[in-house]
């Protein structure tokens, strides 16, 4: 099993044999650094069971578990906090910026449309044991780097468990929780956020500043179930204060990451009735997908100067996007590893963010702005309030601008104190690489190999699993057969390459949609649905489905032709999501009766499965046609898109 090293350094440069993660280049021996630790066999990493997209059969049967959200942390800015945030800006701004949490309050101000859609699609993505999204082309997560970008939170300071260390401050955290109790015997009964600013905003108390920071963490960052004023915020928010850093990135990840898994579970569990609450900040994870997928962004705003991140996507109208899961699965080469390394007008890139690779030596010290990278590189446990979570960048290298290697497998420790030390100790390189922020990272020849094994490992076990049950519901009477009815077409089974039975899978229309996952807030109610993928291909193989706006209006749409236009080529090698020629192919003959015979070859070239589907031969070659087309279309509303 591999360690993190002894010595607490966090690259590794080496010499290897890098390729492309779309593996359409050749292997270049040079050198590659990567991120700690990893892997020194194929044999040692192991593909979490539940990451792989599709998910297990009995979970795409949506109408079978209605998953009810009851409660998301998905708070749009009132007028009077507006005002507040505007008035406190120009009192504290100062301390706010010393404290590093400058860019969050003003991101607070700016409202971020809710898609249910993305948020469960996303979700369906998420491996809970390595807390990272696993797509058919491969890894990625929210890191502390997204959340320093656009929470404008910091790695840098005191946990936030820090108490209160000194009797000036003890003193302010007594009028703090005075007002707290005079709070509770008005006649909220309890700690109402609401009454905690009716207190405050109109300004005289000497603790109004303390009560403002108090009120942004517990609704903001904090929040629980019982959406008070926490108690617990309060030596934080006297830090903060008084222009102290506080390390909030980690805490605001690991609830991420906490309810990110708690809704994964609840999908895959596919029989929940009981409804979910989410408190961490998930706005950050659709604005991570926003950031990162271009096709199912909406609109951005041009920011102006000293604006967050977040302000570009201020009351964006949300794209239709038809199918969100076949979104990201057919994501590989349009997805950005480094989206904030692009030029954007009037955005100041990161620090840490430079215009060549650079080696900073670890004795003339490190800045503020090198050392809060470092840390988005370690792997470490993070926590809140009352939690902890795993943190694995070396398992999406390539979001920081590194190679790629097998990830090795990690022991972390389990107190909160411990963690916190591993995760503030100064590192132990000598010398530190800054990639360049225009480089492309590459992997090295194992690691995709590894990938391929491992996707196509995993999606053999979930095509057992569906064959099982497709096995089970032809033990059962057919209606058909009973009368007289014959065909050599299993209802349930498509042609290799192609969807399964629309009935059963497909959401492209809002009449044939299930009501699979309900979401509840206020009024809201949202339904969505999944893709079955079979006969062990991989999810980006299959027939594109989903309809989006691109930036200058037009639709985008790959929905399922006529049946009078449809079509594959018998002979063509197919493109696959890594971008290179796909590892299983259709070889198509014609039989006898001018039918077409479909044959699955394997990669390693031998015939597998002879399934034969009695094809119409104009309606494959209309089909053909129809998606070459689709796809050229839809190529040009990417570059367009690329250029708005």
């Amino acid at each position: 099993m591999a360690k993190p090293s002894s010595s607490n350094t966090i690259l590794e440069e080496r010499k290897d044999f890098m390729v492309s993660p779309f593996g359409d280049t050749k292997p270049t021996l040079r050198t590659a650094y990567f991120l700690k630790p990893t892997a020194t066999s194929m044999e040692e990493p192991d593909l979490p069971s539940d990451s792989i997209s599709p998910l297990p059969p009995q979970t795409l049967q949506r109408n079978n578990f209605p998953l009810k959200v009851s409660s998301m942390s998905w708070m749009h800015p009132q007028e009077n906090w507006i005002t507040w945030v505007s008035r406190m800006q120009s009192k504290h701004e100062a301390a706010w910026k010393k404290s590093g949490i400058d860019q969050a309050i003003l991101s607070s101000t700016y409202q971020i449309k809710k898609c249910f859609e993305l948020i469960i699609g996303l979700s369906e993505k998420w491996c809970t044991d390595t807390n990272t999204f696993v797509f058919p082309w491969g890894e990625a997560t929210i890191t502390l780097e997204d959340v320093i970008v656009l929470g404008g939170y910091s790695v840098l300071g005191s946990p936030v468990s820090c108490p209160v260390v000194n009797r000036e401050w003890k003193v302010i955290e007594e009028k703090l929780m005075d007002a707290r109790k005079e709070v509770v015997r008005s006649r909220a009964r309890k700690a109402c956020q609401g009454s905690w600013m009716k207190m405050f905003i109109n300004g005289g108390s000497e603790i109004e500043h303390e009560a403002f920071l108090a009120l942004w963490l517990s609704r903001l960052v904090f929040q629980n179930s019982s959406h008070v004023i926490r108690k617990e915020v309060f030596p934080i928010a006297i830090r903060l204060a008084r222009g102290i850093p506080i390390a909030l990135a980690p805490a605001v990840l690991a609830s991420i990451y906490r309810d990110l898994s708690q809704l994964k579970r609840a999908i895959v569990a596919g029989n929940i009735e009981s409804k979910l609450e989410f408190f961490s900040p998930f706005q950050l994870v659709q604005l991570w997908a926003w950031e990162r997928f271009p096709i199912l962004q909406p609109r951005p705003d041009v920011l102006n100067l000293g604006d967050p991140r977040s302000a570009r996507w201020d009351k964006a109208t949300i794209s239709k996007v038809e199918n969100v899961s076949l979104a990201l699965d057919s994501a590989a080469e349009s997805f950005l590893w480094r989206p904030y390394a692009k030029n954007l007008q009037n955005w100041s890139f990161p620090k840490f963010y430079r215009e060549n690779e650079e080696l900073v030596m670890a004795d003339s010290g490190f800045d503020r702005h090198v050392e809060s990278f470092i840390r988005c590189l370690r792997v470490s446990k993070i926590f809140g309030l009352d939690y902890m979570e795993n943190y694995f960048p070396h398992r999406v290298a390539m979001q920081f601008g590194m190679d790629q290697d097998l990830p090795g497998r990690v022991t972390l420790d389990k107190t909160r104190e411990i963690a916190w030390m591993n995760f503030n100790k100064p590192t132990s390189d000598t010398k530190f690489h800054i990639p360049s922020r225009l480089f492309e990272s590459d992997v090295t020849t194992r690691y995709l190999k590894w990938w391929k094994q491992m996707v196509l490992c995993q999606n053999k076990k979930v095509s057992g699993s569906a064959q099982q049950q497709r096995s089970a519901k032809r033990s059962k009477p057919d209606l058909q057969a009973s009368k007289g009815k014959q065909t050599n077409i299993d209802p349930d089974v498509p042609p290799p390459g192609f969807r399964p039975n629309m009935n059963e899978s497909r959401i492209s229309a809002e009449k044939d949609r299930p009501a699979a996952v309900e979401m509840f807030t206020g009024k809201n109610q949202q339904s969505f649905g999944n893709d079955v993928i079979a006969n062990g291909d991989l999810p980006c193989q299959c027939q594109s489905n989903f309809a989006s706006n691109t930036h200058d209006g037009t639709d985008r749409n790959m929905g399922p032709p006529s049946q009078s236009a449809q079509k594959i080529s018998g002979s063509e090698a197919t493109t696959g999501a890594s971008g290179s020629a796909m590892d299983q192919m259709e070889v198509g003959q014609e039989n006898r009766a001018g039918n077409m015979t479909s044959y699955r070859v394997g990669i390693n070239g031998k015939a597998g499965e002879a399934n034969a589907y009695k094809l119409d031969i104009a309606e494959l070659e209309n089909w053909i046609g129809l998606l070459e087309r689709k796809v050229a279309k839809l190529k040009a509303a990417r570059r367009l898109g690329a250029q708005v």
